[in-house]
């Protein structure tokens, strides 16, 4: 159970495999429920480059999330928004489990 309401949802859009014989295989985009802000914010990303993101989205937990996925977010105006993670931060606990996971794009 989340520590806040969760009424959005996102799409992530998982990178295509290649198998031995060299086919591509587009993967089904997993469907999660989250928390979208939509604000002007300057984060520092995985390098330590300041950046700016124009939405951050709140995680129960940990969800498989990476920086080569893309995120598709679609507010209730139907904007959607469709972008890679800049910033990927994990809030843990006393005990060292995760709690909310932040995803900047």
């Amino acid at each position: 159970m989340a520590f806040i309401s969760l009424k959005q949802h996102v799409k992530v859009h998982k990178p295509a495999t290649i198998d031995d014989w060299g086919e591509v295989t587009p993967q089904e985009p997993i469907t999660l429920k989250c928390r979208a802000d939509e604000k002007t914010e300057v984060v520092k990303n995985q390098l330590g480059v300041e950046v700016v993101s124009g939405v951050q989205l709140m995680f129960d937990k940990l969800p498989n999330i990476a920086y080569n996925d893309v995120i598709e977010y679609t507010n209730e105006l139907d904007v959607a928004i469709k972008r890679t993670p800049v910033k990927i931060e994990p809030v843990r606990m006393v005990n060292g489990k995760p709690t909310l996971t932040f995803v900047y794009l």
